[in-house]
């Protein structure tokens, strides 16, 4: 399955899921978002299946507290079949964001090969967007007990240090190289004469 049609699925599982639930309050004359503002309950339900926490929705998709908590209090009853859709979405983001990662990394060894001298943000960004999509796949998955959050500070001598010990291992494998290349053509050439 695709990650468009994994997508699909779950919007469409949410949207049931809304629809069910504006019928039971609109039954029994309840006040509910469900029933005002349909949208805003489904992306908080796509946002809460894709492994995001309260706390980042409430700072980066700027919804109230209360309003996510009784949303979640709602829908308790389907976040589950919810949160396996979404975390097959965030797994396969998270998997993605580890092979660019590595395209990266490719890409950058290239480059120190060739002579370029690198900064820290080189990696950093895409670094810090595979450990978040990392934590919010196995939180989509229900596997938060497993979560250590890891806050590594890495100053700009640490990456200095690590550049400097790089150099010296590129500087090793070259003068290998070329030690085995001069035994291979004196190999070629024959022994040669003491005299």
């Amino acid at each position: 399955m695709s990650a468009v049609e994994e997508k699909d699925q779950l919007m469409q599982s949410i949207s049931n899921a809304v629809v069910e639930i504006q019928r039971t309050k609109e039954a029994d004359k309840i006040k509910s978002l469900s029933r005002h503002n349909p949208e805003k309950v489904a992306k908080i339900l796509y946002l809460h299946a894709l492994g995001c926490s309260q706390t980042n929705m409430i700072r980066r998709h700027s919804i109230s507290r209360s309003t996510v908590v009784q949303v979640l209090a709602d829908y308790a009853d389907y976040t589950n079949s919810f949160r396996e859709l979404g975390g097959q979405l965030a797994a396969r983001s998270y998997i993605n964001l580890e092979s660019l990662e590595e395209d990266m990394i490719d890409a950058l060894r290239l480059k120190l090969e060739g002579g370029y001298e690198p900064e820290f943000k080189d990696l950093k960004e895409i670094s810090i967007a595979k450990a978040n999509s990392q934590r919010q796949a196995m939180t989509a998955r229900g596997e938060a007990s497993q979560v250590v959050d890891v806050n590594n500070t890495y100053t700009v001598d640490d990456f200095n240090e690590t550049l400097l010990a790089a150099r010296k291992r590129i500087e090793k494998i070259k003068e290998k190289s070329i030690e085995a290349e001069i035994i291979t053509q004196e190999e070629a050439d024959g022994p040669r004469n003491p005299c």
